[in-house]
């Protein structure tokens, strides 16, 4: 039980520097969103593998595997296609004028391979696992699908809530297909498709 308490609180640091790192830096204008973005998920996604083999744990532990994927990415996929079922019924799904094969490129590899990725391998991943494995289901979906919405407090109130309803969907998903990997697609796509 020690082990699988401390491996809880090594999840909670890895969210916790970068993330302190990145507002301190982005707050006293050293530098600019975009970058602090790709680092902090960048930084997400290779201290969580890290650690996970560092603590001698597969990384099927955290979702990274085949197995479950089609159902995973099925589950998932379903908020993307409500989302855009609804933009559609209501009118403002809108292509913008400035999208040029170059802003497709840079926002494909930034939201399917950073935010997307990054945050579900951390969120759904290294954190809702191991808080799994210590203190079972119910707190692991909790803990990290409140983390999640405080994430992206920034955008108020209500995006926190959505993205904490929302993370809790996509970590029921988790828990049923032991499996982030269809999540972080979906969850790249729809971070594109929305953004």
């Amino acid at each position: 039980m020690r082990k699988e308490r401390l491996e809880s609180l090594e999840s909670i640091v890895v969210f916790l520097v970068p993330l302190s790192v990145s507002i301190s830096l982005y707050l006293s204008g050293f530098l600019a969103e975009v970058p602090i973005a790709y680092a902090t998920f960048g930084f997400y996604i290779v201290c969580s593998i890290a650690l996970t083999k560092y603590n001698g744990r597969s990384l099927a532990e955290i979702g990274l595997t085949r197995e479950g994927f089609f159902p995973s990415l099925g589950y998932s996929g379903i908020i993307v296609v409500s989302a855009l079922l609804s933009k559609f019924v209501f009118g403002d799904l809108v292509l913008s004028s400035s999208i040029t094969p170059l802003v497709v490129a840079e926002r494909g590899l930034f939201n399917f391979v950073f935010s997307g990725f990054g945050q579900e391998i951390l969120f759904r991943g290294l954190i809702m696992f191991s808080f799994l494995r210590w203190k079972g289901w119910r707190a692991a979906l909790l803990i990290s699908s409140v983390l999640f919405g405080l994430v992206h407090a920034r955008w108020g109130l209500g995006a926190m809530i959505a993205t904490g309803v929302l993370g809790t969907y996509w970590g029921w998903v988790a828990l049923k297909t032991k499996n982030m990997v269809g999540i972080a697609l979906i969850h790249g796509l729809y971070n594109f498709l929305a953004l």
